[in-house]
């Protein structure tokens, strides 16, 4: 179990927000998908900074998201999004930014958001609406998270892009809380558990082969095996609602 930390407090990953699916369009058959990365105006690096930052940090985790599921994930261009000074809950701020950041087809939309004050305790770090959604938010402005951790953060969500969920796994990447100081080590590796891999592995085989847009176009059998896979992840990890939401999604009411 990771424990609440004092001497990074910035560090609780956030739970995939799914009060309410707005599933968005996807990727037609194909290897590659992309992103274009978004920044709010609060960001207090230069622009030049900021861009070499997140162009090598969506270029490492794109490494790592391909060796699971054979998607790499492309940089396509850079934005700017105003975030709203008098937002301070994250549901809200991923709202905004759905408004405000456009995306084509076959691209999602990555926003980073310096909007918040980080307080000692626990923060939800990042958030999307479900699998295969076309918008991620993330906070970028804690003030003591390592270039590591950051890429872990980043990783994290887009495993739940790909139908990942949490996992009680400590030396997994989709355990629910990061910034644990595992990242920070040298020996250190990002690296899935293997049910999350497997999970990851046949969604993208769907957006590659079989034209799938929305977590609900699925085939049976993949559907199936993810019931299980999510049915046996709930109970190995009864207190993290996130496998329960994403069985939600595998048979809506």
């Amino acid at each position: 179990m990771v424990k609440p930390l004092h001497r990074l407090f910035s560090v609780a990953m956030t739970c995939v927000m799914l009060v309410v699916w707005l599933p968005g369009r996807m990727a037609d058959a194909t290897d590659q998908i992309y992103v274009k990365l978004y920044i709010d105006e609060e960001e207090r690096q230069n622009a030049e900074r900021w861009k070499h930052r997140s162009r090598t940090r969506l270029h490492e985790a794109s490494k790592i998201l391909e060796k699971h599921s054979g998607i790499r994930f492309t940089l396509s261009d850079f934005g700017l999004w105003l975030s709203d000074n008098k937002t301070t809950e994250f549901g809200e701020s991923l709202q905004e930014f759905e408004r405000e950041a456009r995306v084509g087809r076959n691209e999602i939309a990555i926003g980073f958001t310096s909007q918040y004050r980080f307080q000692r305790g626990r923060h939800r770090l990042g958030g999307t609406r479900g699998p295969l959604h076309t918008h991620i938010l993330i906070r970028e402005n804690n003030p003591r998270a390592v270039e590591s951790e950051r890429l872990e953060v980043l990783v994290h969500e887009l495993g739940h892009f790909l139908g990942a969920v949490h996992s009680n796994r400590s030396d997994s990447v989709m355990r629910p809380v990061l910034g644990d100081g595992r990242a920070r080590s040298r020996r250190f590796q990002i690296q899935f558990d293997p049910r999350n891999a497997r999970i990851m592995r046949m969604v993208a085989d769907e957006v590659r082969f079989s034209e799938v847009r929305w977590f609900q176009q699925l085939s049976a059998d993949t559907k199936g095996t993810l019931r299980q896979l999510y049915l046996e992840m709930a109970e190995a990890f009864p207190e993290d609602p996130t496998a329960r939401q994403f069985l939600r999604l595998v048979d809506p009411p």
